[in-house]
């Protein structure tokens, strides 16, 4: 599980990119004609106003700081607004307004064909699943603009329960299927006790903090365990099933046992003169063992994280 950097230019680029989108497409839904601002994007785009809006959402919606704050409030915010509206009117036209099956839709000519999840997903860059850092999330749009893959949202306040969070930015997590849908599905935590990749508690307890670690009874019975370091960790890496999913690297586990015992230190130290390259130390760790030394990079591989903390627990990596 991996806490998403939230300082790049990038990714506030994205988040920026998603409320100047989404917040256009809710106006004109709201106010059709009398909505007069360009198009985002310079378009000449249609987009119908929906009547019979509840008189509560459509003031709640047309108010800029509500809205704001609905679209890229931070979790704690959004925490707070997921069960503002909870009357069956109020709640169809929420439904009617805030659609996520249209922002994932990959047909140009509908609402969302300017942006969509794979703009979002592309703006965001994430390599592999924030949750469990095992199956690549790439984005795959061709020159031609044509919607290959991305990974999917997951809405860690399910939409299910809370469709006015449905296309709230902090509350779409870029993750795989397996933890999406058959992991996570529509459970639904509350923030204090559950890891969110968008929210870092100020308390150190309610921070993530695991390494991977193995057991070994033979070399042909080597398996993964998580070793947590607090009780918020512990009650995380259960909700999203890591040790069950885990378990099923085994392989991974035996062949970096069998690295400890082909790859001495020296013969790592050496590789810049048998490749007569000048590389750096993380260079040299990457091409030998396919794993980033830096933290912050351990994302952008699948196993990383797995691979770089039992290469530690080796010896092989410092």
């Amino acid at each position: 599980m991996f806490y998403i950097d939230q300082t790049t230019p990038s990714f506030l680029q994205a988040r920026d990119e998603h409320y100047t989108n989404i917040r256009y497409v809710i106006k004109k839904k709201l106010l059709g004609k009398r909505f007069i601002e360009a198009h985002p994007k310079g378009l000449d785009k249609r987009i119908d106003q929906v009547t019979g809006i509840h008189s509560t959402i459509a003031a709640f919606l047309n108010d800029e700081t509500n809205l704001k704050d609905l679209l890229i409030g931070t979790p704690d915010i959004l925490n707070q607004f997921k069960r503002r509206f909870t009357g069956k009117k109020a709640v169809a036209s929420i439904k009617a307004l805030i659609r996520y099956d249209a922002f994932i839709d990959k047909s140009i000519d509908k609402t969302f064909g300017f942006y969509n999840g794979y703009h979002l997903a592309e703006n965001l860059g994430i390599q592999t699943c924030i949750y469990c850092n095992r199956l690549y999330t790439h984005t795959i749009i061709t020159e031609n603009r044509e919607f290959i893959a991305r990974p999917t949202f997951d809405h860690w306040f399910p939409k299910s329960s809370y469709p006015l969070l449905a296309l709230s930015f902090y509350n779409l997590v870029p993750s795989c299927n397996v933890c999406n849908s058959s992991v996570k599905g529509a459970s639904s935590y509350a923030l204090k006790d559950i890891f969110h990749p968008y929210l870092k508690h100020a308390e150190a307890a309610k921070l993530m903090s695991f390494k991977f670690s193995y057991t070994l009874e033979d070399h042909l019975e080597a398996k993964s365990k998580i070793v947590s370091g607090n009780d918020f960790t512990t009650n995380s890496i259960r909700a999203m099933k890591l040790k069950e999913i885990y378990a099923g690297h085994l392989n991974e586990i035996r062949e970096l046992i069998y690295l400890k015992k082909a790859y001495s230190a020296s013969y790592i130290t050496s590789l810049n003169s048998i490749l007569k390259l000048t590389l750096s130390t993380d260079e040299i760790y990457r091409l030998a063992f396919g794993v980033y030394l830096d933290d912050d990079q351990l994302n952008k591989r699948p196993l990383s994280k797995l691979k770089k903390d039992v290469l530690a627990e080796l010896g092989i990596i410092p």
